[in-house]
């Protein structure tokens, strides 16, 4: 009997089947699920994140119609890449990774775009948990219902090794939600 034959004979002793202990490896991945109906074009934005092969893609979602615009939503990808676990994010506001460092500037950028219900895009020193200082490429997207009411935001992160000139950028938010930019 090979090693793996014989943990999966244990493992099904203890938890019930052979696929029960397969399945025991690695919970599911997140899935953001809204509570509000999104339009359809929004809609294939969100399965897109949900589908297999869009794991990595760190993103949150908030809801301005709670106070301080809460996150109400993050994907595992977004928990690795800042060292929070979900609980731990979820519902707070996306400030608790400013610190000292960050551009006044560029937290005004996201505000205005928030306060106007657009997309954008901007490059903002942000804190990890540990402390440890990233460049985070953000791009914030609403996310609305078929008659154009805004009911969430998107927030997609990539951390980008440099902010300079002429810088591409490298942020999939951007092609999510081609056509959501109005």
């Amino acid at each position: 009997m090979t090693m793996e034959k014989a943990f999966l004979t244990i493992s099904s002793t203890i938890f019930g089947s052979e696929n029960d202990a397969t399945n025991m490896q690695s919970p599911p991945p997140r899935q953001f699920q809204p509570e509000k109906q999104i339009s359809e074009r929004d809609s294939i934005i969100v399965d897109m994140l949900n589908s297999p092969g869009h794991e990595d893609v760190s993103f949150c979602v908030c809801d301005p119609d709670l106070a301080d615009c809460p996150i109400i939503y993050v994907s595992s990808a977004f928990c690795t890449f800042t060292g929070y676990d979900h609980t731990e994010i979820e519902g707070k506001n996306c400030r608790f990774l400013q610190g000292p460092e960050t551009e006044k500037s560029d937290v005004d950028r996201i505000r205005a775009a928030i306060k106007s219900e657009v997309a954008t895009n901007v490059n903002l020193l942000n804190y990890k948990k540990d402390g440890t200082k990233f460049i985070n490429e953000f791009f914030i997207s609403p996310l609305r219902d078929e008659n154009q009411k805004l009911l969430y935001f998107i927030g997609v992160q990539v951390e980008v090794p440099k902010q300079g000139p002429g810088q591409a950028p490298s942020n999939p938010g951007w092609v999510y939600t081609v056509g959501n930019h109005s």
